[in-house]
């Protein structure tokens, strides 16, 4: 018992940290683009850093997860509504790397974020979170 309330604990944890990171991002992303202005190195160098952070994140998220769910149903068959969730927290797991990834690219080449993709992808992780959170209120309701 006390391992699956450890993993709760870390689970947890992981996901505020996960959801806050995400929006502090957004936010400055946000704010540099209606002030049309790129994002000073040191600006930058937060994204970077918030963008890793959320990545091991949901890293963790997953990790915790996964031993949570054979810990305490025993496998991964739970019906639709789990796989929904599990649908979009593959979604969010690879937009957040791919976030990583561009983000770093573009330090690399000391240019500013492609100002698409920084709008594409809140919509893509709000989606699946939405996913997230929907699959997750049906498996534990039912």
């Amino acid at each position: 018992m006390s391992l699956i309330v450890a993993l709760k604990f870390f689970h947890y944890l992981s996901l505020f940290l996960a959801g806050g990171l995400g929006v502090a991002n957004g936010l400055l992303a946000k704010a540099h683009q209606k002030t049309q202005t790129p994002p000073a190195p040191p600006v930058q160098q937060t994204m970077m850093t918030l963008a890793r952070l959320g990545l091991v994140a949901v890293v963790i998220l997953w990790v915790t997860g996964i031993i949570l769910t054979t810990q305490i149903y025993g496998s991964f068959n739970l019906g639709w509504a789990f796989h929904l969730k599990l649908l979009g927290a593959t979604i969010l797991l690879l937009v957040i790397a791919f976030l990583n990834f561009h983000l770093a690219m573009s330090a690399k080449k000391g240019t500013p974020p492609n100002p698409k993709i920084m709008t594409a992808i809140p919509y893509i992780a709000r989606s699946s979170l939405a996913a997230i959170l929907i699959g997750i209120a049906i498996v534990t309701t039912t």
